[in-house]
């Protein structure tokens, strides 16, 4: 398990691309002013997934805009900041161009740290409910290096318009039920932490994807963050000097 101690800031489910070019921009600007103002004290920054609405690289090609966001956390990790991105549904198709670019260090699925002498649990948060047999096909075929190499052979004009027109359909199905808690019994992530409690103690479990900002308390102590996102809340957690906030950013006027 690996142990990270410091100032720990968490953001998720940016979106950029989503939903049309000026409204992308407009969020790319709060996120680069978000990290301008964390940048003083910052020691670590998990990116935890859907960063990007649709993401694909090809060997000489990769998706343009957002040279601020890049810019600046390439910025970030030549300071020392350590920065991980750990992928989602919307961003599985990053290879090697941001690690090799920017430095950051990539992660998929779930992962287990010991973060400030607190046990955490952490990931983007999709594919956690196992009857959602649909989904889990999806993933599964979207994973697959043939279907990656596949799509690969398509000029970037179609595939990226492909895929943004999917992705915007998918987006639009879940505006609405994305913006209300559904309650504790019918909150995927939460029943997953119930499982996962029965057998094993984390502090915290720590997850995007579901875009509703969320510091859920479980009986024993533990705690379910979940990071919101930047299209309706623009919201981080953050862990140090003994404070685990989840929080609305505010720029500093």
């Amino acid at each position: 398990m690996e142990t990270i101690n410091g100032n720990i800031y968490f953001i998720s489910d940016c979106h950029f691309g989503l939903p049309d070019l000026p409204t992308s921009k407009a969020r790319e600007k709060r996120v680069v002013a978000f990290l301008e103002q964390i940048s003083h004290d910052a020691t670590h920054l998990f990116l935890l997934g859907d960063i990007f609405d649709y993401w694909f690289e090809y060997k000489d090609v990769v998706p343009k805009h957002y040279v601020r966001l890049l810019g600046k956390l390439a910025q970030m990790s030549d300071s020392g900041i350590k920065i991980y991105y750990i992928l989602g549904n919307h961003d599985m198709w990053n290879f090697s161009y941001l690690q090799e670019e920017i430095g950051l260090t990539q992660l998929t699925g779930i992962h287990d740290m010991l973060i400030n002498n607190k046990k955490v649990r952490l990931g983007h948060g999709d594919g956690l409910d196992k009857t959602d047999k649909g989904y889990l096909l999806i993933k599964w075929i979207y994973a697959q290096k043939f279907n990656q190499k596949w799509f690969a052979a398509l000029h970037p004009r179609w595939s990226f318009a492909i895929a943004n027109k999917v992705s915007l359909k998918s987006r639009n199905a879940h505006l609405e039920e994305d913006k209300i808690f559904k309650g504790e019994d019918n909150e995927p992530i939460i029943r997953y932490c119930k499982q996962i409690l029965e057998k094993e103690y984390f502090d915290f479990f720590i997850f995007g994807h579901r875009h509703y900002p969320l510091d859920f308390h479980f009986p024993n102590g533990t705690r379910y963050i979940n990071t919101g996102d930047w299209q309706n809340y623009d919201t981080y957690f953050v862990m140090k000097d003994g404070e685990c906030e989840l929080k609305y950013f505010k720029p500093n006027l």
